[in-house]
């Protein structure tokens, strides 16, 4: 197993989530006299169509506070935004403070944090609206961590299935070159947050034509080895990149394809059947 460990002394603070939204969310939750009212502003804000699910662990701070604190406050300024008349329906200083229950200093680090990571969208008069992530945040899941040995045993199945990918999956075009392990797992800490996978893929030299004839594109390849992957358990989170230097480090790769050759594949096995015959047949002439 190779170990890449750049200096992890410039690492981002665990207890500090600086990760930006992606562009959809940030799409602030619309709340204006003319568009909808109380139910209404209610329903969207409550509502899962387009809020993917989030989870949290439950031994990790977020934006400086425990996950069920910040579950619980989040879900609390829903519930009050959505019992507000249209129009009034806003946040600020002092009702974030009493929805998360935090004192004035505690409560303005936590607007900074949620305005500079995309959970809050400012009006420009001193009111804050809720974006989708926020109401991700306040709709979570708190589970305990995942622990290291029991990392160990995913990491290992992943390996073994990426094996079978390559010597069983022969519809696709590509195959899975190498996989890396990275995030909290290269940490020393006992209990995980997330099995962060990187997977380069390669073009198989000989693939098998699928029923419709028309071979899998690579996104579909990608998409297909990616959700079996992470099948394997909702901890695991799974990447697909060109090679090496794109992955997440410190990094370690605990797969590759030229190390992980199955032991009995068809092709051996009847190598050995046949020189077994052989040998048995120039023996019975002696």
């Amino acid at each position: 197993m190779r170990t890449f460990s750049p200096e992890l002394s410039k690492s981002v603070p665990r207890s500090v989530d600086l990760r930006k939204p992606p562009a959809a969310s940030a799409d602030p939750v619309t709340i204006s006299s003319s568009n909808a009212s109380a139910a209404g502003i209610a329903a969207r804000m409550a509502a899962p169509r387009d809020v993917s699910g989030r989870r949290l662990i439950a031994d990790q701070p977020y934006f400086g506070l425990e996950a069920k604190v910040l579950r619980g406050g989040a879900a609390r300024t829903l519930a009050r935004l959505s019992s507000l008349p249209a129009g009034k329906a806003w946040i600020d200083l002092r009702s974030l403070g009493e929805d998360f229950h935090l004192d004035a200093g505690t409560t303005a680090t936590l607007l900074t944090a949620m305005l500079s990571s995309g959970l809050l969208y400012p009006d420009g008069a001193g009111r804050y609206h809720p974006t989708r992530q926020f109401r991700e945040y306040a709709l979570a899941t708190v589970v305990a961590p995942l622990a290291r040995e029991r990392a160990k045993g995913l990491i290992d199945r992943a390996c073994k299935l990426a094996a079978r990918v390559n010597t069983e999956w022969t519809h696709l075009p590509f195959q899975i070159e190498m996989m890396a392990v990275s995030g909290s797992y290269m940490t020393r800490r006992d209990q995980l947050s997330d099995l962060l996978l990187s997977v380069a893929l390669h073009r198989r030299t000989v693939s098998r034509a699928t029923p419709s004839g028309i071979a899998p594109s690579k996104d579909q390849a990608s998409r297909q080895i990616v959700d079996t992957l992470q099948a394997l358990s909702s901890f695991i989170v799974v990447r697909i990149v060109a090679d090496q230097t794109k992955v997440q480090r410190p990094f370690s790769v605990v797969f590759h394809a030229g190390s992980h050759a199955p032991e009995g594949s068809h092709e051996r096995r009847d190598t050995l059947r046949g020189l077994s015959a052989t040998f048995s047949r120039w023996f019975a002439h002696k």
